[in-house]
């Protein structure tokens, strides 16, 4: 069946911080939203039937996750990703960021140092700081409009460091690393003995001819030293539910990460997340083909739009995830003045390149996933702010 992603969805009232809190974030409630990276589509038919059976059952109470959810994601990333998932490698978390917070606190100490690739998702920097752990930046090298990894200063910065947290692909600089690149940074981690967080919750937004490699499929070095991070709250829009399946293969690693997460009573998942991330990786996969086609005619859309109105704009083709990082520095608008730019005079709410850390000055993150009549009012209006510039 075709799916429809054109129809607007009311998300207002809702409780959703992408809408509802515009007030508190931007000082304005009239923009149009495309900030926060969750999808304004509605989940696939036969997702929504699963939870409201579930839901029409209207007993909630304390649940396991079943070996039907196990199988799910089996399924999933032998098909979608050629990877063999054993049932013993599959545990789960509230949400990647709070995994990446366990795998800290379990395998490294205060003071310790954590490498992570600026510009990238900024909880990341966050959470190294409120868990006393020391950030160390391998910043990415933007040349010939492309970001690669400098694996020579990443060499030199692992002597400081204890864990390595990957972003693949890459939120927000929407890069899908070539199995050469992993190989190059695992190399590293090898090296120095790091415990690799990898990131890999946009795995499955990804556009042809790219593909993305799981890291644990490389090498046996690299399974060994590896926490892999999936969720389908990118996929299908399931943020909400909160329930990130977490992959680790090596036996001591799964035995201390699942045994930290058990001392904190967080080894249970929520209900709907359970049922909601089985039947999206048994019954999305048709709705998922069709968004990726959907999510690049936006980006085609963008593109197009900002070659014919607004100069001193640039867009990077994305390799992978719904966000496009714009390149803003030829509009000659000051970086500390940019954020006012689009929120104050076009109406429209992006996260600004400065809140990813180094390299991030004169770039804003815009968030394709939304039908294209609103992006078209959204760069319609960054059209109007700009000439208004122009005038005298």
């Amino acid at each position: 069946m075709r799916y429809d992603f054109d129809t607007p969805v009311d998300r207002r009232n809702t409780g959703c911080l992408k809408w509802d809190h515009l007030g508190s974030m931007f000082g304005r409630d009239d923009l149009i939203s495309m900030w926060i990276a969750d999808m304004d589509f509605r989940l696939p038919g036969p997702v929504l039937d699963r939870i409201r059976d579930r839901a029409g059952h209207g007993v909630f109470g304390y649940t396991a996750r079943p070996e039907s959810f196990y199988g799910a994601v089996q399924s999933w990333f032998r098909r979608r990703h050629g990877l063999a998932v054993p049932r013993e490698w599959i545990t789960a978390t509230p949400g990647v960021v709070p995994a990446l917070c366990f795998a800290m606190q379990e395998f490294t100490a205060p003071g310790d140092g954590v490498i992570i690739q600026p510009p990238v998702y900024h909880p990341f920097a966050e959470s190294v700081r409120v868990n006393d752990r020391v950030v160390v930046e391998n910043p990415l090298v933007f040349r010939d409009g492309r970001y690669t990894v400098d694996l020579q200063d990443l060499r030199r910065k692992a002597t400081d460091a204890r864990m390595l947290v990957l972003c693949s692909p890459h939120n927000p600089v929407s890069r899908v690393w070539t199995e050469d690149e992993l190989r190059g940074m695992m190399e590293v981690a090898g090296e120095y003995d790091l415990l690799v967080f990898s990131d890999e919750i946009h795995a499955d937004i990804v556009f042809r001819p790219h593909r993305h490699i799981p890291t644990l499929s490389l090498d046996d070095d690299s399974r060994g030293r590896t926490i892999a991070a999936y969720a389908t709250s990118k996929t299908f829009n399931l943020a909400g539910m909160q329930l990130s399946v977490i992959l680790i293969a090596d036996p001591e690693i799964r035995r201390r990460y699942t045994g930290f997460i058990e001392r904190l009573q967080m080894a249970h998942s929520n209900i709907f997340g359970i049922v909601a991330t089985e039947a999206a990786y048994v019954s999305g996969e048709e709705w998922l083909d069709q968004l990726l086609e959907y999510l690049w005619e936006n980006y085609v859309f963008v593109r197009d739009f900002i070659g014919e109105h607004l100069p001193g704009v640039r867009v990077q083709e994305p390799e992978g995830t719904f966000l496009l990082w714009l390149d803003c520095r030829g509009t000659g608008i000051a970086d500390d003045e940019l954020m006012d730019f689009f929120v104050r005079e076009a109406g429209v709410c992006m996260n600004p390149g400065t809140m990813f850390g180094a390299g991030g000055g004169g770039f804003m993150r815009m968030n394709i996933a939304a039908p294209r009549s609103m992006i078209g009012a959204a760069m319609d209006s960054i059209r109007k702010a700009l000439d208004r510039r122009k005038e005298p």
